[in-house]
């Protein structure tokens, strides 16, 4: 992390820099250390269930999502828009945007293949 609110990255031996990289860093920092928040925490029942919250007296789970299974969502870019848009370095990159390519790329190795594929030739 740069003082001027960029980031230098690399993710799949490619290189990621721009405010984009920033942010997405600071989102992953902020979420890391909000599981570390007292106040964030769910209000456990005394002898309750280890795991479990109350609510109007009863059991109900965590909020576990953020450690679930990968979930498509946005329409998945063509492996060449992917690769531009994780190269891109101004300041109207959006950073979710470029994180679930990411996402995409790590959960299919096909699309991550060809995704850096098309990273290298523009970077050549």
């Amino acid at each position: 992390m740069c003082g001027d609110g960029k980031a230098l990255g690399f993710r799949f031996g490619i290189p990621l820099f721009g405010k984009w990289v920033w942010e997405l860093k600071d989102h992953i920092d902020v979420t890391f250390m909000n599981l570390f928040d007292v106040n964030l925490l769910p209000k456990l029942e005394i002898g309750g269930e280890r795991g479990s919250e109350t609510e109007t007296g009863g059991k109900k789970s965590y909020d576990t999502k953020q450690y679930d299974a990968y979930e498509a969502g946005e329409k998945r870019p063509s492996a060449s828009s992917a690769a531009a848009d994780l190269l891109r370095t101004d300041d109207d990159v959006d950073y979710l945007h470029n994180w679930n390519i990411i996402k995409e790329m790590v959960q299919d190795g096909d699309y991550r293949r060809d995704v850096l594929a098309e990273a290298r030739m523009k970077l050549a």
